[in-house]
């Protein structure tokens, strides 16, 4: 196994200590999201465990039923216990995230979620101020209004590779990709969220815990 692999294992180790009998859930999506959901199901099935998962994404739900764990509906529980989730880019404050596209299922469950945890490896780290590839969700009919909107940060419709056009969300929408220097991430969040037209952005400023897997353990940022 190389360094990263190896150092997404061990990030999704670390969160997986605070996983307890009884909980619900929730599975973020991407590789180190993963990693976790191989490692928890081991855990369950290990220890016996009652847990109840809901997830991000149809690729993290199919993962997890494969792998054997109970996977619900947001309809049929009382709370979200845990939520654990990789991210593109971290600081101590705020993330971003949307690279795969589930950024906003992964928002729902992350904030009514009673802890959020994030998984990363090092190289996800950004020392200074917040920037990169911003992903914001957005309706179709939408989309040009939008991009108008947001011209000054390059704004562009992700195109899809195995099919013609664009990349279409669980939630039927198109992923806006954009470049943006985070001065305010909180703001800034914010401020997307109130474009008639966007469903919601991968800039994340409301987390508990970022664990940073390594080739050799993990440590919390």
């Amino acid at each position: 196994m190389d360094q990263e692999g190896s150092s997404k294992i061990n990030a999704a180790k670390g969160a997986l200590e605070y996983v307890k009998d009884g909980m619900c859930v929730g599975l973020g999506s991407g590789s180190t999201a993963k990693e976790f959901i191989r490692l928890l199901s081991k855990k369950v099935r290990s220890d016996r465990l009652d847990i109840s998962c809901v997830t991000s994404s149809f690729d993290s739900r199919m993962l997890a039923i494969k792998e054997g764990l109970f996977v619900t509906e947001t309809d049929a529980i009382e709370r979200i216990d845990l939520t654990v989730d990789g991210a593109d880019t971290v600081t101590k404050t705020a993330l971003l995230k949307g690279g795969g596209g589930a950024l906003t299922r992964e928002k729902i469950i992350a904030y009514n979620s009673k802890k959020f945890i994030v998984i990363v490896d090092e190289t996800k780290i950004c020392r200074g101020t917040l920037q990169g590839e911003v992903n914001i969700e957005v309706l179709p009919f939408a989309a040009p209004l939008v991009m108008k909107e947001l011209i000054k940060y390059q704004p562009s419709i992700r195109m899809a590779r195995a099919k013609l056009g664009p990349v279409i969300s669980d939630n039927g929408c198109f992923i806006l990709d954009c470049q943006m220097k985070l001065e305010n991430p909180k703001n800034m969040e914010n401020w997307l969220k109130s474009i008639p037209g966007v469903i919601e952005n991968g800039i994340f400023t409301k987390f508990d815990k970022i664990i940073i897997g390594n080739e050799k353990g993990y440590r919390t940022f």
